[in-house]
């Protein structure tokens, strides 16, 4: 959107001031290496450093703004082919301290699977928009990650995260720091339990201010101060996401169209098409995708509804995507917990999260072909039991009849019973009728 790309603008000369003043205060602890202000990670700026600058805690670091969500489709092409089956039992990794990343995609947190599941949040920690009460909220209602920047108090934030079980992805600006400024942030987190990833680019295929190149030019420099740790971008076009696969560890994926009434394709049915491009494009690479989601409503726009929430979160666990970032908690126009449908939606999510995370890491992720591209549905092959789910992204009653990809016998039982069922096992076919964008989750027996 132009009005982003103003913000943008702004937010340049804002930060060009404010890291000046940052620059003044972090001389009196560690002398910087030389730095002309330069753009970060420009080509004639790069220089390797030596050694690294004290890490003394930064007394300012840049007040930049929240991103605004953008996600702006261009079209919407036939969705590619479904994703072959996965089998974590032929991955290999490593057991080491840190977080890795296994063959097929999974994250690993000191060699055990991981699946991120929280929010971004914007403001600042230990002010009225971001207290500890809030984190404590988040922890005790079952998420597990939080996308935030890197701030002045950060230690504080990953002190009490780590206590309450949170892992963090934190996010750098590089547009408001120049090299030995990502350097000293970097060195500053790196070594807290809390932290699961850096976020080195947003919106990174919006043609404004990000190339391919650039951003692996940044995460070349994360990985000059810290290889323990993977970095991450998030971007919203599908089309032009897979350029970007090679510049970092983990891609994001967003997807947030309720309420996008200027858009053709505002419909539940843009989570599907856009996070299945973005894994056809990830796989020659291993790049494990995260849903970024909806849990916010556009400027004089709906929310989105409980019922969306919770279809679009199992389009991305039916894409298997690797976690689900909510955009967002809070942000500069956003509080998600003055929207309580919103924020209980998500909330009644945790527990089937929960429930299905073994499954989701460590099952065998078969895509099933339903014969639409509005319906959804996969089967994960885990402990001698087979977990079938199908999400109806219409907005219309549907019939499905969708065979299987393996050998089961029953009986079909519902997984989670408050939720709707109702589809029946016959022949080795789930068939049945399905309201408008309901998701169904079953349990089976696996046949050798």
């Amino acid at each position: 959107m132009k009005k982003r790309f103003a913000q943008r603008m702004t937010w340049l000369a804002r930060g060009g001031a404010i890291l000046l003043l940052c620059c003044t205060a972090l001389l009196a602890c560690a002398a910087p290496p030389p730095s002309g202000g330069t753009p970060a990670v420009s080509p004639e700026a790069r220089t390797t450093p030596t050694a690294l600058p004290p890490t003394a805690r930064p007394t300012d670091l840049p007040a930049t703004p929240a991103p605004q969500p953008t996600a702006r489709p261009t079209d919407l092409p036939a969705t590619p082919a479904p994703q072959p089956t996965s089998t974590a039992a032929t991955a290999t990794a490593v057991a080491q301290p840190g977080v890795t990343i296994r063959a097929d995609g999974t994250l690993l947190v000191d060699g055990e699977p991981f699946f991120p599941f929280g929010f971004a949040l914007y403001p600042r920690y230990q002010t009225e928009e971001f207290t500890p009460e809030t984190l404590a909220r988040i922890a005790a209602s079952g998420f597990n990650t939080l996308h935030a920047p890197i701030r002045d108090n950060y230690p504080d934030l990953q002190a009490d995260a780590d206590r309450l079980g949170i892992r963090l992805i934190a996010e750098i600006y590089p547009y408001e720091l120049d090299e030995s400024g990502i350097v000293r942030a970097i060195a500053w987190v790196k070594d807290h339990p809390a932290l699961l990833a850096y976020a080195i680019a947003d919106d990174v295929d919006d043609g404004e201010y990000y190339s391919p190149a650039n951003v692996a030019q940044i995460n070349e420099l994360v990985k000059r101060v810290d290889r323990n740790h993977p970095t991450y971008i998030s971007g919203f076009v599908p089309e032009q996401i897979g350029d970007f696969m090679q510049s970092a560890d983990i891609v994001a994926m967003q997807s947030y169209p309720i309420g996008k009434t200027y858009w053709r394709f505002a419909l539940p049915s843009h989570v599907n098409y856009a996070l299945s491009t973005a894994m056809a494009a990830a796989r020659p690479y291993n790049r494990p995708i995260i849903a970024n989601l909806q849990a916010f409503a556009w400027p004089d726009q709906r929310e989105p509804t409980a019922v969306e929430i919770r279809n679009m979160t199992y389009q991305a666990l039916l894409n298997n995507v690797r976690g689900i970032v909510y955009y967002a908690y809070n942000d500069s126009v956003w509080r998600l917990e003055e929207h309580p449908t919103v924020w209980q939606a998500v909330q009644d999510l945790t527990p089937e999260i929960e429930r299905l995370a073994p499954v989701l890491l460590d099952g065998a992720y078969t895509r099933l072909n339903t014969g639409s591209e509005e319906i959804v549905a996969a089967q994960w092959r885990y402990a001698d039991q087979l977990y079938v789910a199908v999400a109806n992204a219409r907005e219309q009653p549907v019939s499905v009849a969708i065979p299987l990809a393996s050998p089961a016998t029953g009986p079909i039982e519902p997984l989670f019973r408050e939720r709707p069922a109702g589809l029946t096992f016959e022949n080795g076919k789930l068939t049945g009728r399905m309201e408008a964008l309901e998701v169904h989750v079953y349990v089976l027996n696996a046949r050798p």
